[in-house]
């Protein structure tokens, strides 16, 4: 390029460079203890394409002397179509516990890899982007519910195995973002005879299955579920089963079928999983404006371009199936999936405009919703219709 050039006419380009959305709505996180035998070191939060890469760990995946880790990781990468990842975070109880550790001591464990509790070993894994439905596989009763407790508080959810909805591990009815699943073949199979995949792995085939889908495409009733065993139930128990919000798997027309497809607390997972995503959707969305632009303005224009970010993701919601479409009534009258509505400036008083803070902006959505069963009546008549 010619210096010469510069004596003319000069060109100075920026990069507006967005921010990029690290958050993910697609894999599982199975929380558990390490193998039995160890081979090579194992990180604290790892990331595994393939079964493969666990088993040269030295987690056990089949037979007498499966891990429990390793069996939840088979049945994962066993669905179909299969996950591109699966996230695996371990909990390390051979660490000796002081009986009051001190701050220093506990930030030197984790940052050796070595947590001594499930919340400091999910804490710790909050460091790694990329997992989104934690599964616990092995973990004692105490420490599913703390895994429960501690999911409530994250933009997470949380799939853990309950076969006792007579004595649930959690009162139903608490928890928006955790979901129970029932892993016996039958209501009263004991315990030890429950299959490792069904133990271990029940929870994790669900949300492999499910998270295929982009948050809105799903629903998490009526997926077929591989390597995990369906149950055989009598009517009496799956009412109990539907009192307490716990999700099964049984045969439905020769194939095994999951039925419920709720958190405990009531609400539809896939309602939980599209909610997280337009929010972080759309407070991206708004923040790439703030960020590339080097002013938005305090005026109708600028107000407007926050509007349109919210226009922008409430549209992709409605793309992906989360959000409804326009409907219309018997008589034409239009019923929209979504409005939004925001302040005008000349609404706003020179306080409000000095902050700097745009408060007021608004929207409505209505939730598509999924049908999962469907009640048919009609007649056969002799006579002309």
């Amino acid at each position: 390029m010619s210096a010469n050039l510069d004596r003319i006419c000069t060109v100075d380009i920026s990069l507006a460079s967005p921010i990029a959305n690290e958050a993910s709505f697609d894999n599982i996180l199975i929380l558990g203890p390490a193998p039995k035998v160890q081979k090579e070191d194992i990180p604290a939060v790892g990331v595994y394409r393939s079964l493969n890469e666990l088993t040269e760990l030295g987690f056990v995946a089949t037979g007498a002397d499966a891990d429990p880790v390793g069996v939840a990781a088979r049945v994962a990468f066993s669905q179909s179509p299969r996950p591109h990842e699966v996230y695996v975070a371990v909990i390390a109880d051979t660490v000796p516990v002081p009986e009051e550790p001190t701050d220093e001591e506990l930030e030197q464990a984790v940052a050796e890899g070595k947590p001594w509790s499930v919340s400091e070993t999910l804490d710790n894994a909050l460091s790694i982007n990329g997992w989104y439905c934690i599964c616990p596989a092995g973990l004692e009763r105490s420490q599913v519910v703390e895994v429960i407790q501690w999911t409530e508080t994250q933009n997470k959810i949380c799939g853990y195995i309950d076969n006792d909805p007579d004595d649930p591990m959690v009162q139903p009815g608490l928890y928006f973002r955790s979901f129970p699943l029932f892993a016996k073949e039958t209501a009263d199979q004991p315990d030890h005879e429950v299959p490792v995949e069904n133990q271990y792995g029940m929870a994790v085939a669900l949300a492999s299955k499910a998270m295929h889908y982009h948050a809105g495409e799903e629903t998490w009733a009526l997926k077929q579920l591989a390597a995990v065993y369906p149950a055989k139930l009598k009517s009496t128990f799956i009412k109990k089963l539907e009192a307490a919000n716990i999700t099964y798997l049984t045969t439905v027309a020769s194939k095994n079928l999951t039925q419920g497809g709720k958190t405990n607390a009531g609400e539809w997972i896939d309602v939980i999983r599209f909610r997280d995503w337009l929010q972080n959707d759309m407070q991206v969305r708004v923040v790439n404006l703030l960020v590339v632009n080097p002013k938005i303005p305090y005026t109708d224009g600028g107000i407007g371009l926050v509007d349109n970010q919210m226009l922008a993701s409430l549209k992709d919601g409605q793309k992906y199936g989360g959000i409804a479409p326009t409907e219309y009534d018997a008589d034409g009258n239009a019923n929209p999936g979504y409005v939004t509505s925001v302040p005008l400036a000349s609404e706003l008083t020179s306080v409000q405009k000095a902050s700097r803070v745009l408060s007021d902006c608004r929207f409505s959505a209505r939730l598509a919703g999924a049908i999962h069963v469907v009640n048919i009546s009609g007649c056969l008549t002799y006579e002309n219709l």
